[in-house]
């Protein structure tokens, strides 16, 4: 079978477990966890990309209340022994396909500026820098703001 791209609708504890897990290997406690996974996925978005029912990664998506065509990408994964596969950008690409069809026009997300895998990532699907922010997560912690636009 090959790869496939699912948004969650339902979940069990199971799930939430594995979920957690991933995202704490991949952020630290950044990650969405047992609290916060159950809210994105009732009334946000999360996103996984599916391999003979296996999950290798995880895309957690929220929707900007004052403009609804703006999706923000608040975790991007792929499980760390598959990373090098190619399957970020088969991931991501399809990912933006899926978001476009649901009415997003804009895409942004954050990203450190050492994480050089994550930035040739996003840059090769055509994110573009657009603002740096200082101490984004707190003293310290900076970020850079891309954006991809979606229409046309």
């Amino acid at each position: 079978m090959d790869y496939e791209l699912v948004r969650l609708t339902e979940f069990d504890t199971g799930l939430i477990q594995e979920l957690t897990m991933m995202e704490a290997d991949a952020f630290g406690d950044g990650g969405l966890n047992h609290w916060t996974f159950p809210v994105f996925i009732k009334h946000g978005a999360v996103y996984v990309l599916k391999k003979d029912g296996a999950i290798c990664g995880i895309a957690d998506i929220i929707r900007d209340w004052l403009d609804p065509g703006l999706v923000f990408i608040v975790g991007f994964l792929v499980r760390k022994e598959l990373r090098g596969k190619r399957l970020g950008s088969r991931f991501l690409g399809e990912l933006l396909t899926a978001l476009k069809r649901d009415g997003a026009r804009v895409v942004q997300l954050t990203v450190d500026d050492k994480n050089s895998r994550a930035l040739e990532l996003y840059k090769k699907a055509g994110f573009k820098n657009i603002a740096e922010l200082s101490d984004e997560y707190g003293p310290g912690i900076d970020r850079m703001l891309l954006e991809l636009g979606l229409e046309g």
